[in-house]
């Protein structure tokens, strides 16, 4: 297994997940990036805020941003 962190940024401003979490791939520490970046958006409609570019910065332990999701990539309007 390996540790995964999800740190969010926002714009230059980057807030830390000082715990992260485990995984066995980096598909499922994505996966669940997204379901929680879609929790987070959700809130924020639900409370009337803006959608901004916020988005995930998935790390390892060693600091390696591996992967990025921004949270608008994880809704679809039409």
């Amino acid at each position: 297994m390996t540790r995964y962190f999800f740190n969010v940024r926002n714009g230059q401003d980057l807030k830390l997940d000082e715990e992260g979490a485990d995984f066995d791939t980096l598909d499922l520490a994505i996966d669940e990036a997204v379901a929680s970046a879609r929790e987070i958006v959700a809130e924020r409609v639900k409370s009337g805020e803006l959608i901004d570019g916020k988005r995930f910065e998935i790390t390892t332990e060693a600091g390696e941003v591996v992967h990025t999701i921004p949270f608008r990539a994880t809704f679809h309007l039409e």
